[in-house]
């Protein structure tokens, strides 16, 4: 009884409207929901999409923010898994093309096997119900990031493996928008490199590198990365970045060296997903209460001027 009633998800449950900590932006309204799937697409490399039918949370999704996923009758897995949220579409018509004019409805993550939590999710079969807490999150926010984006020659998005499913969506507002983009993925080997099939109609050239030499640069993205922004010295650039913490901190370094305005997506373990555990904090700028914030709230973007590199560590990956 004590699993069963740990893993019930109340139906459709709206926490509501709230104004983040950190500016004056308003976040639309997240929902507790039980939603079914619609795929579990296998990729390479342990990867995987998931597909949700979440007529009412897709809707609400801005670029940058995520997901705590439950998997339901499971007394071993209690705590739901924060997942980056991949792209958001319209439902597909009879013909299998979307229905044009109408407001998202599929809510897609991209996750890799890498613990008990993911195994589980690999394991999803269409109609399957899991228990989706959507959107959290302080994201990727045009009203914050426009006007330097406007002030910038190009977007460069940094990638580094799963990091990639927090860019999509803003790639894909800021190509609507009409921003030059470019895209460097860094990932262990080729078959890591998943998702680039999506970036291709928004960016004007991606730039790959593994550490096995298997597709791309040989070594870390942030090789090529410096290697343009030395070449471009006389060019601005906003950068967007994510992946795992050694990767962000480089890339920042880079990005105040050349002196571009940077935002990094933050990853950390999470219990809650909604600033009460405080398990998800990192420092930043500040003194006293004020030095520290929380990833699932003020975050998970922040300006990497804002992060206090030298003292912060990698807590965790999600799983």
């Amino acid at each position: 009884m004590l699993a069963e009633s740990w893993n019930r998800v109340p139906p459709a449950l709206p926490i509501g409207r709230y104004t983040n900590a950190r500016s004056s932006v308003s976040i639309v309204a997240m929902y507790d929901d039980m939603v079914a799937v619609i795929e579990n697409r296998p990729l390479t490399g342990g990867h995987f999409l998931l597909s949700l039918d979440a007529p009412r949370q897709a809707p609400a999704v801005r670029p940058g923010q995520f997901a705590m996923v439950r998997i339901l009758g499971r007394s071993d897995v209690l705590l739901r898994r924060p997942m980056s949220i991949f792209d958001v579409t319209a439902k597909e018509g009879r013909d299998g093309g979307p229905r044009r004019a109408r407001a998202p409805r599929i809510l897609k993550l991209l996750y890799k096997v890498v613990g008990r939590g993911t195994r589980l999710m690999a394991e999803l079969q269409p109609r399957d119900k899991v228990g989706l807490l959507a959107p959290l999150g302080h994201g990727f926010f045009e009203e914050e990031y426009l006007p330097r984006a406007h002030e910038s020659d190009e977007i460069l998005h940094v990638a580094g493996g799963i990091g990639i499913a927090a860019l999509l969506l803003p790639a894909k507002r800021l190509a609507e928008a009409g921003f030059r983009q470019r895209l460097f993925f860094g990932a262990r080997t080729k078959d890591d490199l998943v998702g680039v099939q999506d970036f291709k109609p928004l960016v004007c050239a991606t730039l790959s590198a593994t550490e096995d030499g298997s597709a791309g640069y040989r070594g870390f993205v942030t090789r090529p990365l410096e290697e343009y922004l030395t070449k471009h010295t006389d060019q601005k650039f906003l950068l967007m970045v994510c992946g795992p913490w050694a990767m962000l901190r480089a890339t920042v370094e880079l990005a105040k060296r050349f002196r571009h305005p940077c935002l990094v997506s933050m990853e950390n373990r999470m219990g809650c997903g909604l600033g009460v555990c405080l398990g998800c904090c990192i420092r930043v700028e500040g003194e006293g209460h004020e030095a520290y914030q929380r990833v699932c709230t003020e975050g998970p973007v922040f300006w990497a001027e804002k992060v206090v590199w030298e003292t912060e560590r990698k807590l965790g990956i999600r799983d």
